[in-house]
């Protein structure tokens, strides 16, 4: 349960980082998709690292490179699912909620797949 928090808490870091650099991108471009991609890409190397040295602090990991890699392919695997939920509510919603909603159902998948995939120790 512990790091079921932990996680979390670092996920919350990565809302802060991915609602800031989505406010900020839409003042600069009407391309809410482009801005909602970028902002994700950012908030996902956040929570990648924020992880690696918080969440899971404990493990011992070997390459770095490789770990953000396969974090960053399970991250837009969930991603995928946040983006499609924003994108099927952003016009039945208000905005922000089509935000929140998309980031809470890419949530389940992200938590599974950090564990069984991604933040594996290297000890065995």
């Amino acid at each position: 349960m512990q790091q079921f928090k932990r996680f979390c808490f670092v996920g919350g870091f990565g809302f802060v980082v991915d609602s800031l650099f989505f406010l900020l991108l839409t003042q600069f471009t009407d391309d809410v998709m482009l801005a909602r991609l970028i902002s994700f890409w950012l908030a996902a190397s956040a929570t990648w690292l924020g992880n690696r040295i918080y969440t899971y602090k404990h493990q011992q990991f070997s390459s770095i490179f490789y770990q953000w890699c396969k974090h960053m392919l399970t991250a837009h695997f969930s991603g995928g699912i946040n983006l499609i939920a924003f994108w099927l509510t952003k016009d039945i919603l208000s905005i922000p909620v089509a935000f929140c909603f998309g980031i809470f159902l890419g949530v389940f998948s992200n938590y599974f797949l950090a564990n069984k995939f991604v933040f594996v120790s290297n000890s065995n």
